[in-house]
């Protein structure tokens, strides 16, 4: 392994910094908050994202709410105070997934919002950050058959002359990372300091062993959550249905699709299935309520993706429910910046206790509660 370069060398107990790109709702920056880093930076071109990263994001930040496209490596720079010699210690974001979601058309770089990937490779190159996260659905490994992959990589690997990043893939799922949802994902790492990220450990199981955590549920996920009301959390009021849509979701076995919404019911035994954005048109559903013949709220969505109950989304509920699906799940970005923190810049890691109580989810996890 190469040593790492003089200038890589940092305290050991100081927190990184963070400029986080296609931010939207935050949950990236949630997670890597809870593993040490700071967010000095953020962008989306939603107001809507913008006002949620505003009013909930600690700390002194800059969020710009604008198109990538005008957004530079040098406007960061001065934006954060960024002084001669300083550097950016992680750049992260997930540019907009639908042109390679199996949800979508797959269309690729056809599609304009595939296009966005280069406008990510783009400030890598003007930022030259330390270590980069570039997260998508997975659905990106197969579009082209594999050649936008290959492409992504190439563009990671050397996004510029004269700059170069050792990169780690990792297909990733939720639901072994503590989130209560099959969430399969793409996280690719890229390092420039010589170390790398050798593995992201999971942290629950679905068959645990002696001392292993199990798989969170949705009866976890809603475990303490009042009924849905228009005070506390916000976020938690929910679609008016008629009578015909009530009775056919309480026919529905836990588990089935809705032949005509196309949604699923939930099952409290079990692991969510994948939270989606829906459309800012007016069509984003959530799935069906495990209990309730209703569908769930957008705040109930967020409990699914793990987002503490404090983090509000702004704009009204179709706003909500897309800042929500297109999020990264806070607790699976945790285990990510956890392994960053560790395997490149030899910092220790942070207990998943620690995290929980930080990011308000100690509801998920009661046994690891009950001997407080």
């Amino acid at each position: 392994m190469i040593t790492p370069q003089k200038k890589f060398d940092m305290k050991k107990t100081r927190r990184l910094n963070l400029v986080s790109l296609f931010s939207g709702g935050g949950g990236l920056d949630i997670g890597l908050d809870a593993a040490g880093f700071t967010t000095l930076f953020a962008n989306d071109i939603i107001p809507q994202c913008c006002d949620t990263l505003e009013k909930n994001l600690p700390g002194k930040k800059v969020v710009v709410c604008e198109d990538i496209k005008k957004v530079s490596g040098d406007l960061i720079k001065t934006s954060i105070g960024l002084k001669d010699g300083e550097e950016v210690d992680l750049l992260a974001g997930g540019p907009p997934c639908q042109a390679f979601s199996i949800f979508g058309q797959r269309k690729g770089r056809a599609d304009p919002r595939g296009q966005m990937v280069y406008e990510y490779f783009r400030i890598l190159s003007e930022l030259k950050p330390k270590v980069f996260v570039f997260e998508n659905v997975f659905g990106l490994l197969t579009v082209e058959n594999g050649g936008v992959f290959k492409v992504v990589c190439e563009k990671l690997a050397d996004p510029c002359d004269n700059l170069h990043y050792d990169i780690k893939v990792f297909r990733l799922n939720a639901v072994d990372y503590g989130v209560p949802q099959y969430r399969d994902r793409v996280i690719i790492v890229g390092s420039r300091t010589g170390a790398n990220v050798v593995e992201i450990p999971p942290i629950t199981f679905l068959h645990p062993e002696k001392d292993q955590l199990r798989y969170r549920t949705v009866a976890d996920a809603l475990r303490g959550l009042p009924p849905p009301n228009e005070d506390f959390p916000a976020n938690h009021m929910g679609r008016v249905h008629s009578q015909a849509i009530i009775d056919r979701y309480a026919a529905m076995a836990p588990g089935a699709r809705d032949v005509h919404t196309r949604i699923n019911k939930l099952d409290l035994t079990r692991p969510s299935f994948t939270i989606i954005c829906g459309s800012n048109c007016g069509g984003g559903k959530g799935h069906i309520h495990p209990i309730t013949p209703r569908e769930v709220t957008a705040r109930e969505s967020a409990r699914i993706q793990t987002f503490p109950d404090a983090w509000s989304f702004s704009g009204n509920g179709r706003y909500a429910i897309s800042q929500v699906g297109n999020a990264v799940p806070p607790l699976l970005a945790f285990s990510i910046g956890n392994a960053i923190r560790k395997q490149i810049f030899g910092m220790k890691e942070i207990p998943i206790s620690k995290a929980l109580k930080k990011m308000g989810q100690e509801h998920l996890f009661p046994e690891l509660n009950k001997d407080k």
